[in-house]
């Protein structure tokens, strides 16, 4: 059986040469996160009669774990969300905090000291005056942490246009790879930086919107698609910015219409911006229902009761749709203020001041707090709020450490070392020098050969 030396080593110099310009590749990209090492594949070349005639040489390729990815970026966006959410509320727990200067619990008990102060001395214009001033800075704080908080939903939600186009940009790119990646595999080329470069788009918006994609570059979030092959796909913001809830949404454009994407199931950035929101607005709401509840509870008493002009059905509060937030009656006056229980009980009668005092002790003026006095009611909105933060945070943390214990686990697959490829690098060298050696062996060979059939 024949040995075609010169063809051994002509093919063994071109598989080092290749292999040569992987490694240093490999290792001018070894700092670039969104490098996978690349390899290059061998095979032998079979002869006529089933000899090796050489090695064949295919494109590189670059190392792979899908797996691993597929998991990164999921965490990527939980982390993301979470790392939103976080900001986003604690941008409004500020404004719930005691000494934030819109601390309703401690306004609420001066409110309620203040009527107490007045059911011992009914008379004294400046005791009666003390409650309508506690009273109206109750009713002021309670519009200035509604607004507060209503203002905060609305500054994380208007990040969502910027971020929108981000995702749209991005889609953008990853289409246009995948053509690119159709067009390099047709014609033999090599696509691996071309799938690390999409791969690396996909990674960022998984941390954008939580959006998945598959091997073949298709990716959506939610169950809708944001690119599909080579076509991406339009997201947009629906809706307006402002009033009781979120009023705005995502959908995409479809060749046959558009399909709305369901901020509830959205994750990275935007779905964390969507969700903080929604929980401040939540709480903005519950605030509302607290003060409408106080307010409501104190009217009921104090519309029983008689001022020192002997009028009585008196309200303290202003009610807007029953729900607040509330203002103070600009009706009330030192005269009509309500601190007596009866018409014969004027002027030195406290009693319907000491029952509205009493309610600082009242369970279940707020009914989403039946067993709590009003102190303790707006303690658990507070504290409720506060617990959704904790979580976010305490969801951050374990996200990114997941994250950093998996991207170690990657990194120790597909990322370069550079010990290993510098020992690789030595190897292809001599492999080169190896090969070289053996086309000179062949080439003296038929020198020879040629000089014997000379004589």
């Amino acid at each position: 059986m024949s040995v075609n030396l010169l063809a051994i080593g002509l093919s063994g110099i071109e598989a080092a040469q290749a292999e040569i310009a992987t490694t240093a590749a490999n290792i001018s990209n070894a700092d670039n996160p969104n490098y996978a090492v690349e390899s290059v594949p061998l095979s032998a070349l079979a002869g006529p009669q089933g000899n090796s005639v050489g090695v064949e040489v295919g494109t590189a390729q670059a190392a792979q774990a899908p797996f691993l990815t597929a998991d990164i970026n999921q965490l990527s966006g939980v982390q993301a969300f979470n790392t939103a959410l976080t900001q986003t509320t604690q941008a409004a727990q500020v404004y719930l905090e005691p000494g934030s200067g819109t601390d309703l619990g401690q306004s609420l008990q001066n409110l309620f000291n203040a009527f107490s102060n007045l059911s011992a001395s009914p008379t004294d214009p400046a005791t009666r005056q003390a409650v309508i001033a506690a009273a109206g800075q109750f009713a002021s704080l309670a519009q200035q942490l509604s607004g507060n908080l209503n203002q905060t939903a609305d500054t994380a939600l208007t990040q969502l246009a910027p971020l929108v186009q981000q995702v749209n940009s991005l889609s953008q790119q990853v289409a246009t790879l995948n053509a690119q990646i159709t067009a390099a595999g047709s014609n033999g080329g090599s696509t691996a930086a071309l799938v690390d470069q999409r791969n690396a788009l996909v990674s960022q918006l998984a941390g954008l919107i939580g959006a998945t994609g598959d091997a073949s570059g298709n990716v959506a979030v939610a169950g809708v698609p944001l690119v599909s092959g080579t076509t991406p796909l339009t997201l947009s913001l629906t809706g307006t910015i402002g009033g009781p809830t979120v009023g705005v949404g995502l959908e995409v454009s479809l060749a046959n219409g558009t399909v709305p994407v369901p901020s509830t199931s959205l994750g990275g950035t935007i779905g964390g911006l969507f969700t903080g929101a929604s929980d401040i607005l939540a709480t903005r709401s519950a605030v509302d229902n607290f003060t409408a509840s106080v307010a409501t509870a104190i009217n009921s008493q104090s519309a029983l009761g008689y001022g020192l002009d002997g009028s009585t059905g008196n309200d303290l509060f202003l009610i807007p749709g029953g729900n607040g937030p509330i203002a103070l009656n600009p009706a009330i006056t030192v005269q009509n203020l309500p601190a007596a229980s009866t018409a014969a009980g004027v002027p030195g009668d406290g009693s319907n001041a000491s029952a509205i005092a009493a309610l600082a002790g009242a369970t279940g003026l707020d009914s989403s707090f039946p067993s709590s006095t009003p102190s303790q009611s707006y303690a658990d909105i507070a504290s409720n709020f506060g617990s959704q933060i904790a979580n976010a945070q305490s969801g951050q943390q374990q996200a990114q450490a997941s994250l950093d214990s998996l991207n170690t686990l990657a990194g120790s697959i597909t990322g370069v070392s550079v010990n290993q490829q510098l020992t690789e690098l030595i190897q292809y060298q001599q492999t080169l020098q190896a090969a070289g050696r053996a086309v000179q062996a062949a080439s003296d060979s038929l020198s020879f050969l040629l000089t014997q059939l000379t004589y």
